[in-house]
């Protein structure tokens, strides 16, 4: 079996149901057999960091393996802060790298795209993949790729695939029937023994469930858990819209001390149940007190897998707490002038009426302090490692895998680093939305340090672009305009809409605000993650 006819089995089994890429000559060969094959769609970006993104968002998104394809060096290299984002917000990614053939090498040259040695990409990619494979032996091609994937969906991690220029030649073996890892039975029994323990000396438990739920597809066991035992449960903000916000049991989403229920869920819990939380600065530094060790108790994938064990822990013999009295929510006032906030409630309140799924997703920055207004059944965003210039992109890969048309917010500086691959939708007939929140500077960097001389962004012309790009391109200054254009928008599929939000200065959200704050204020106080 030929090498490219291997590796597209195995993406089959895996899941895979499109690839990512940007071409460049060592994977050329490559994407000749890939379009001869036409057997998966094949969707091209204009930069790798974005080609990235885009396959990132479709793994989040459908909860499978992703592929992306670069060449050697130059476009792997460019990739790797995309990459890193992937690896430590936990993304299925399945990284296909170009790589020289064994007679260049021989040749004793340097080649281009190396960095200091042939080997610089696999050495870099150490630190930003949970395994790294090199297809140089058809004995083994076969296995590698099988082996490559397995680690990605079992890790839910980047794994680095290299394919020397050459081996495209290659006869290979298909790796055979593909039997998933057994579940660790015994030690998922000592496991829910332990929880049982510690379950039965409680009072007042308290859930706080995070992304990997999600992830590795626990998201049932774990609200029926909360369910069963009457025990309240509490996302992260990474975690948002993993779970039903409509549960009897949810208790909110935590970010900060004015998320007031789900603080006082927590300060009052004599146990909390951290289950598949990815434990962040942004989660935990500010607010250390809130989880001494003593009344912590972490659930992750890494030690057991999540599915199997809340199951177990679902079927053990427990009994249910007293139902929990919710403290009350807050009453959030709509805002009549025109800001983030107000925006998003805006968002918000059409997109209910349609009754329609809408994908959101938000970049870095105020957009996402803002997008905590709005309660969607999907969404995305980099809210931990927080690289700017994931949405514009990230929406390009939410309708590759979907179908769906998202709804993206994002802000001016965001949009400058990746809004360009606005002009790829045409080519595939996506319709995102685009909201850029203009309000002519890096507004999180000036939460942050206020006396930055460098955060002012002016005359810049987001609709006019937008236009140039064969898109709608629509620019507003008031929520009643607003209002109106997302109608529109909503209503035209035919081509990406882009809405450019003309923010007042000085209208950042309070959240943000307070974001920023408690994290100074934690750096200032040496506090550390739980």
């Amino acid at each position: 079996m030929l090498l490219i006819d291997a590796l597209l089995q195995e993406l089959d089994i895996f899941g895979v149901k499109q690839l990512f890429g940007i071409p460049g000559d060592f994977v050329l060969p490559l994407f000749e057999q890939l379009q001869q094959r036409n057997h998966l769609p094949l969707y091209y970006l204009s930069h790798e960091p974005s080609v990235v993104f885009a396959a990132d968002a479709a793994a989040r998104i459908s909860n499978k393996p992703a592929v992306v394809i670069l060449t050697y060096g130059a476009g792997a290299l460019n990739a790797v802060n995309a990459v890193a984002q992937a690896y430590v917000e936990h993304v299925p990614l399945l990284v296909i790298a170009g790589f020289p053939s064994q007679g260049e090498i021989a040749r004793g040259l340097q080649i281009h795209h190396q960095a200091r040695t042939v080997d610089s990409q696999r050495d870099i990619y150490r630190e930003i993949t949970a395994a790294r494979f090199r297809l140089d032996n058809p004995d083994t091609a076969g296995s590698d790729i099988r082996a490559a994937l397995t680690v990605v969906e079992q890790q839910s991690r980047p794994v680095l695939l290299e394919i020397p220029r050459d081996a495209l030649s290659f006869n290979t073996t298909a790796a055979g029937p593909y039997l998933p890892e057994p579940i660790a039975a015994d030690k998922i029994e000592l496991a829910v023994a332990a929880l049982t323990g510690r379950l039965q000396k409680a009072k007042k438990p308290v859930i706080l469930a995070g992304v990997d739920v999600r992830r590795f597809e626990a998201v049932t066991e774990l609200e029926a858990l909360a369910t069963k035992l009457n025990i309240p449960f509490i996302c992260t903000l990474m975690g948002r819209a993993s779970f039903n916000q409509h549960h009897p049991r949810f208790g909110g989403i935590f970010l900060d001390k004015s998320d007031i229920r789900p603080a006082k869920l927590l300060s009052e819990a004599d146990l909390i149940l951290q289950i598949g939380v990815i434990k962040t600065d942004s989660n935990f530094a500010a607010h250390s007190e809130l989880f001494p060790a003593e009344k912590v108790l972490c659930l992750e994938q890494q030690q057991l897998a999540l599915k199997p064990l809340l199951a177990a822990l679902l079927a053990a013999p427990l009994a249910a707490f007293q139902p929990p009295v919710m403290p009350a929510l807050p009453s959030v006032a709509t805002e009549q002038q025109l800001s983030a906030t107000s925006l998003v409630q805006g968002l918000e309140r059409i997109l209910t009426a349609r009754h329609d799924t809408v994908p959101l997703i938000s970049d870095i920055g105020d957009c996402l302090f803002a997008s905590l207004h709005a309660n969607p059944s999907l969404m995305l965003a980099p809210a931990f490692y927080a690289s700017m210039g994931y949405a514009v992109p990230a929406a390009f890969g939410v309708q590759a895998a979907t179908g769906l048309r998202p709804v993206v917010l994002v802000g001016d500086g965001a949009f400058l680093m990746t809004g360009l691959e606005l002009g790829h939708c045409a080519r595939y007939g996506f319709a995102p939305i685009i909201i850029v929140f203009n309000n002519q500077r890096w507004d999180m960097i000036d939460a942050f340090a206020p006396g930055l001389n460098c955060t002012g962004l002016d005359n810049w012309q987001y609709a006019e672009l937008a236009r140039s790009m064969g898109g709608h391109g629509m620019q507003v200054s008031n929520l009643a305009d607003f209002d109106e254009v997302l109608s529109l928008a909503l209503n035209s599929n035919r081509r990406f809409s882009l809405i450019e939000v003309m923010l007042p200065a000085g209208s950042r959200t309070a959240r943000l605000n307070n974001f920023a704050e408690g994290f100074k204020a934690a750096a200032k106080s040496n506090l550390t993650p739980c």
